[in-house]
């Protein structure tokens, strides 16, 4: 039996990492969720679902096998219920797939999402035990009382992709809803990457829209719940530690709006995580200003979220970065100490 493609790209877009698909031969392709690729996961793909052949193999570990197959492995349920999932997209005219698909990329968030912050919502759904578990998150990591946090947080109880997995919205200076990264909340999700990002659009900037022109600083994070403990602070959802771009022709223009700002990298501790140091070192060669953890504090914390909980904080002090801020040959002398 072959299952509905529509059902599998679905399911190939949740489950393998930073998927594309190249429409002229109709492949798709993504980073593998059973090896996880090593050193290439991020930069490369090597996971490849050729819907024609009805096939899916991984060039990296040698996996292969039909649909079926690889989610019963990923996922860790049935044959019977991946055909109760997939019966539905029997009933869904061919000529109505493209226009299902274009709507799932391109509407403002997941499918039937629920405002976190939205005491009506939430009181709603108090019974449902995947909202209390994302509201138990975020009261966790303080991101309710967080300095810079965004104006709402979503959960999705439906959506194909992202369903079940905190929604972080990403707002433009039109205080509109743009982008979006989501994360795995659940235990039986660790497999799935832990990050996914909105299928089909460009990345925004995150809390471009809480910038306080009279401030002169800009603080530039890898990821949104880090930039929540900062003032003036953005995040690019992600960068790679040998690419040579840092930020997307999107991004770019909203930094263009701020050009007389000076813009300071905070990434996690240097002292903990490999990938951080190397893309630190990657932005010091660029000429970027960058802020280096301190020992004292970076070999304690790993971000700056873990030190705000840490220290029952819910804000980094601006003393605290600009005391540990570095440029040039400086720069390069202070991480290699590290």
């Amino acid at each position: 039996m072959i299952l509905p493609e529509e059902y599998v790209s679905q399911k190939f877009y949740q489950l393998a990492g930073y998927v594309k698909h190249k429409r002229y031969n109709n492949v798709y392709e993504g980073g593998c969720p059973i090896c996880r690729e090593g050193k290439s996961w991020g930069r490369k793909r090597r996971l490849y679902y050729i819907a024609k052949q009805n096939y899916i193999f991984c060039h990296n570990c040698g996996w292969t096998g039909d649909p079926f197959k690889f989610i019963q492995q990923i996922e860790g349920i049935s044959f019977k219920d991946i055909l109760g999932e997939a019966k539905d997209y029997d009933l869904i005219p061919i000529q109505e797939e493209k226009v299902i698909k274009e709507y799932r990329e391109t509407q403002t968030l997941p499918a039937d999402s629920i405002n976190l912050f939205d005491t009506n919502q939430i009181e709603y759904y108090k019974d449902d035990k995947t909202v209390q578990i994302a509201l138990d998150y975020i009261r966790d990591r303080k991101l309710d009382i967080a300095v810079n946090k965004p104006k709402s947080m979503w959960l999705s109880l439906k959506d194909y992709t992202h369903k079940n997995r905190l929604v972080i919205p990403f707002y433009d200076l039109d205080n509109k809803i743009v982008f979006y990264q989501t994360r795995t909340l659940l235990n039986k999700d660790n497999k799935l990457p832990k990050y996914l990002s909105k299928i089909g659009s460009e990345k925004s900037l995150f809390s471009i829209n809480n910038i306080d022109p009279s401030i002169d600083k800009i603080f530039i994070a890898e990821g949104p719940i880090d930039a929540c403990f900062i003032k003036n602070c953005v995040a690019v959802a992600g960068i790679q530690e040998t690419s040579e771009t840092t930020f997307t022709p999107k991004q770019d223009e909203q930094l263009d709006r701020f050009k007389f700002h000076d813009k300071i990298w905070v990434l996690d501790s240097q002292h903990q995580d490999r990938a951080a140091k190397l893309k630190t070192r990657k932005l010091i060669e660029q000429g970027q200003t960058v802020f280096i953890w301190p020992s004292k504090y970076g070999t304690i914390f790993k971000d700056f979220n873990d030190m705000c909980l840490g220290l029952n904080i819910n804000e980094i002090p601006y003393k605290f970065i600009l005391d540990n801020t570095y440029t040039g040959p400086k720069a390069m002398l202070k991480l290699g100490s590290i």
